[in-house]
């Protein structure tokens, strides 16, 4: 009999199991830390004189980046394997409840997915007695998306993803200038920053551009999740072998066991309903639920892709592309014995 193992639809980061997202009541291009503005919903502004894209705080500066929430059609993982642990450092006690090789994830769109596998979740390697409050998520380090946008200036022309930078590429690690290229300036990079410490885009291009995309269509690239967690764990002291937030030692992401194909998340009690968790007798399995939220939330609502744009001198050009979470929840419940099963 197939168990149901999950009902997902993002991305399993750390970073992933985030609030709800806001949406601006008044988007615009420049960043507002309590919201999301999407494109879509800038462009609209714009067309209704509530802002005018080039100028200033309300739009992009000249010669300057800013960038807002775009459209996914295409957002994939491969899940391989869940443990169950704890945060403590250097008393993880981490085990493990399923692994398999059969779990692909979509995580774009709006409706959510019921997944199953032919593995089930099973707690035989964990501990009776010990309470644990955290999971531990091995996925593949490159999840495939495709997306698109409208210009936020609202003439009406398409960015979309690109076939350039879409491959994997090589080289990662602490270094970031061995994968990341400041704006432009090195074609052999597949990634680029405008500059923001913790920023990384897929490119789009060799350059910035204004060419309307509308006909074409939206290329899956790979975006290498292992790699750009460089980005934001700048923090690789705190927990050995992780890269973790710097205000945040349970916000972190590894290189799997020595895989280069393969990266772990730590989920901590906070994106988990039903931990901590003390096991007893008896205990043995348990039903493990995702509740995500849509990446397509509504008209002009949208969570999944961020497009970088460019004002080169008065002309709106789009950059690159970064994923970004949709947020959601895992659930614990039922735990019991396999009896009956």
């Amino acid at each position: 009999m197939k168990r149901i193992l999950l009902t997902i639809g993002v991305l399993f980061t750390s970073q992933s199991f985030a609030a709800e997202p806001v949406f601006c009541s008044s988007p615009t291009m420049a960043y507002q830390s309590d919201c999301t503005s999407t494109c879509a919903a800038v462009a609209a502004a714009v067309a209704a004189g509530d802002v005018v894209i080039n100028n200033g705080a309300g739009g992009i500066p000249t010669n300057s980046y800013k960038f807002c929430e775009g459209k996914v059609t295409k957002k994939t993982v491969k899940v391989y394997k869940i443990e169950m642990g704890k945060t403590t450092i250097g008393d993880e006690s981490r085990c493990t409840i399923w692994e398999g090789d059969d779990l692909t994830v979509e995580l774009g769109g709006s409706s959510i997915e019921t997944l199953s596998s032919r593995y089930p979740i099973t707690l035989k390697s964990c501990t009776i007695g010990t309470e644990y409050n955290a999971f531990y998520l091995t996925a593949d380090r490159y999840e495939q998306f495709a997306a698109e946008s409208v210009f936020p200036d609202a003439t009406g022309k398409v960015a979309r993803t690109t076939s350039t930078y879409a491959a994997k590429d090589t080289g990662h690690g602490n270094t970031l200038s061995v994968w990341r290229d400041e704006k432009f300036a090195d074609a052999s990079k597949f990634y680029t920053t405008p500059g923001w410490a913790t920023a990384a885009y897929k490119k789009l291009g060799d350059e910035a551009s204004d060419i309307d995309l509308i006909n074409e269509s939206n290329v899956t690239m790979e975006w290498d999740e292992l790699k750009t967690s460089n980005s934001w764990g700048t923090d690789t002291t705190t927990r050995p072998g992780f890269m973790c937030e710097s205000d945040d030692s349970n916000d972190c992401s590894a290189e799997a066991d020595g895989r280069t194909d393969r990266y772990i998340s730590i989920i901590p009690t906070a994106s988990i309903t039903g931990l901590p968790l003390t096991l007893k007798e008896g205990d043995e399995t348990f039903d493990l639920e995702y509740v995500r939220f849509a990446s397509e939330r509504g008209t002009n609502k949208y969570k999944g892709v961020e497009f970088l744009w460019y004002n080169d001198d008065g002309t709106l050009k789009y950059a690159g592309a970064a994923t970004t979470p949709n947020g959601g929840y895992l659930v614990v419940t039922n735990v019991r014995s396999n009896e009956g099963l």
